[in-house]
């Protein structure tokens, strides 16, 4: 019969239990059957996740891929099947090279639609990374043709279309995972659960963050190039699916162009938001924006330099709320006071005219600091944990450190508590010192696909799901919006409701 074995498991149903108590389980060819994955957008995120994510996730095979341009597809195939060498034998070379045209004329399409037809027994998942507004249509497509997603971000660019891919995830029984890896970083993990600690939170209480992304440089990509050194010209069946050759050449650069892109906001101000919501545990109420296009002067549209500040209103229900009971002086504020509501404030900077201080996030608490940076490999300088600097009191008559109760109780009442103490600095701590050394044994990209394999077999959703995905977004289109206006952008929370259960955004593990 010819039945595969995955329509077998599905056909066996009711018979599962009878085959578990014979000792064969109905599940076992299941976990080790491979995902297969097709990939929309071959060009260097992608190249990215092959060589990093994928090629780390012996468990995922990639079975399919598509892009518009053909010298991507050629850069994703060379990737997935490494091109032959002058240092291989010919024998082994050839082998390579007919490996590469085999797979090149069978699963490389120009059109994702018709890779989605022609590929749709040999597909479980798709893997997303084209122009951030190119997406929604994409991801629609994907899901409607039953297969499970994992989009770049930023998921979608309208208010519309987000919920529209969380209403279709509902409909099709799918998930789209969002590829926001911090949250699959063994130190932002770290991070999190020592902020959100209810007995004794690291930080304290949390109200003010500060992050950035600067970067030196124009953001433009170099245009493919023939083998003689001129520029590459699109084929009619390229020209269907993009455009003219000046369509072409803002389709390489799109992250500069408001065609393709919201710029700094939806590329890089992203990744951050996202982290701040899932610290807090609930997605900011209001962002005011501004910014510029004041030192790349050409023909780009989205701003080279650009300024975000956030409010999240924060109380008792969201995971990232701290209760505190502060001291001023001699006298203890009202504890009911102290744990009523608060505002917590977040601005973002982005620039690409200067690199200083490079990316990364600042949470100010009244315990202490978090310094988060991503990294990619060992040899990077990861997260810091500052402490606040200690409080020493000095003996009057000696200006020596003392721990004497008299002496500091005497100090306190005389209202010379300045006069007679001083601040201590305590040294920083490196997360990595704090984790096991096997934490560092893969990058966070290997760990997301892991989860997008693993909850594919094994059901559930990722932590970066749809719902994930659409708080991200919003934030960034609200970002976006605020930017364009100078005005404050007031962010509605009925926005993240809908009339059927979600997943929860704000998963830990």
């Amino acid at each position: 019969m010819d039945v595969s074995r995955r329509n077998f498991i599905k056909a066996a149903g009711t018979t599962a239990s009878v085959m578990v108590a014979t000792g064969w389980s109905p599940l076992a060819y299941a976990q080790n059957e491979k995902v297969r994955l097709a990939i929309i957008g071959t060009g260097s995120q992608n190249k990215f996740h092959i060589e990093n994510g994928i090629a780390g996730n012996p468990q995922i095979q990639v079975t399919a891929m598509s892009d518009v341009l053909r010298p991507s597809l050629v850069t994703g195939l060379k990737t997935l099947i490494p091109d032959a060498t002058k240092d291989m034998p010919a024998d082994q070379a050839a082998a390579i090279k007919e490996k590469q045209n085999a797979f090149y004329k069978d699963h490389c399409y120009l059109n994702y639609r018709e890779m989605l037809d022609k590929e749709k027994d040999n597909i479980d998942a798709v893997l997303i990374a084209t122009p951030f507004k190119t997406h929604y249509d994409i991801v629609m497509d994907c899901l409607d043709a039953g297969k499970h997603v994992f989009c770049e971000k930023t998921m979608a660019d309208t208010y519309e279309r987000c919920r529209n891919i969380v209403t279709k995830c509902h409909e099709t029984g799918k998930f789209v995972q969002c590829g926001h890896q911090r949250r699959y970083s063994p130190e932002y993990i770290h991070a999190a659960k020592g902020f959100m600690d209810n007995l004794n939170p690291r930080l304290g209480r949390v109200q003010y963050i500060e992050a950035q992304w600067h970067r030196n440089g124009d953001w433009r990509r170099p245009l493919p190039k023939k083998a003689d050194g001129t520029e590459y010209q699109l084929s009619e069946a390229e020209q269907a699916l993009i455009g003219d050759q000046e369509a072409y050449r803002k389709l390489v650069n799109w992250r500069i162009y408001e065609e393709y892109s919201a710029g700094l906001i939806s590329e890089l101000a992203t990744h951050h938001i996202e982290v701040i919501n899932w610290m807090l545990g609930t997605p900011p109420r209001r962002v005011w924006a501004t910014g510029g296009t004041d030192y790349w002067k050409d023909d780009r549209d989205t701003y080279d330099n650009v300024i975000l500040v956030f409010e999240y209103d924060v109380n008792s229900r969201h995971t990232g709320f701290i209760p505190t009971s502060p001291v001023t002086g001699i006298e203890q504020i009202d504890p009911v006071k102290m744990n009523k509501p608060y505002t917590v404030r977040f601005t973002w900077t982005g620039t690409l005219q200067s690199s200083l201080k490079g990316e990364s996030i600042l949470m100010c608490g009244d315990k202490g600091s978090y310094i988060l940076r991503e990294r990619l490999d060992r040899a990077q300088r990861g997260c810091v944990f500052q402490e606040e600097p200690k409080k020493i009191w000095l003996d009057p008559e000696t200006m020596q450190p003392t721990t004497d109760e008299k002496i500091i109780s005497w100090i306190k009442s005389s209202g010379q508590s300045q006069k007679y103490s001083k601040l201590v600095d305590v040294d920083p701590v490196l997360f990595e010192n704090e984790l096991d050394p096997a934490a560092f044994d893969k990058i966070s990209d290997v760990h997301q696909f892991e989860a997008f394999a693993k909850h594919i077999k094994e059901g559930g959703v990722p932590r970066t799901n749809q719902m994930c995905g659409l708080m991200a977004s919003i934030c960034d289109i609200a970002a976006h919006e605020a930017s364009l206006s100078k005005q404050v952008v007031e962010i509605d929370p009925a926005i993240y409701k809908f009339d059927f259960e979600t997943p929860d955004p704000f998963l830990l593990v």
